[in-house]
């Protein structure tokens, strides 16, 4: 039986979210960033990060997935903050999505994507885009499977990221079938 669920997140959630945020950086991120980078991650300050965001309501819409209880990944969403993607026409942005290895390839992911498109729409967005790092093979093979097209590439310090994009929302909350 399947125990994953998603639901929005609410101000308590805020340390295991910053817990889970460290932690699925260490875990994507090893082969593609310094040792000293992610080592440097500090899960009191994610914490009070998300902390803020939830008290204050600056993200649009912040979602966790449970299983069994415990959360295993979390979204975000928001408007565009990228004004050549807004230009093209992208309104909506997700900021963040991470997902625990150990809860990886059960429907997580895919459900917190459907939750912040859905959340983006009922908000007037009809679409949406994210960057992802150019070298993350895994996060970019998901974005593509949920319909994904690259639409534009940037270089930020360090990384090189390309954008998806999404021009319709309505496949994204398509009901989803977990097989």
């Amino acid at each position: 039986m399947n125990s994953l669920i998603v639901r929005p997140a609410r101000l308590a959630d805020s340390g295991r979210i910053g817990e889970v945020h460290v932690a699925a950086w260490r875990e994507a991120y090893a082969d593609l960033m310094p040792a000293a980078r992610l080592a440097a991650l500090d899960v009191a300050e994610r914490s009070a990060q998300w902390r803020d965001q939830l008290a204050r309501g600056t993200a649009r819409g912040i979602a966790v997935a449970e299983d069994a209880g415990s959360i295993v990944g979390f979204a975000s969403c928001t408007r565009q903050r990228t004004p050549d993607l807004a230009a093209a026409g992208y309104s909506g942005e997700v900021a963040a999505i991470y997902v625990l290895r150990a809860a990886q390839r059960r429907g997580a992911g895919r459900l917190l994507m459907q939750a912040m498109a859905r959340r983006l729409i009922a908000e007037g967005d009809r679409s949406m885009a994210l960057w992802v790092l150019t070298a993350n093979a895994p996060g970019r093979r998901f974005y593509e499977r949920l319909g994904g097209n690259i639409v534009a590439e940037r270089v930020d310090g360090d990384d090189r990221e390309v954008a998806y994009g999404w021009r319709d929302l309505a496949p994204l909350i398509a009901p989803v079938r977990l097989i």
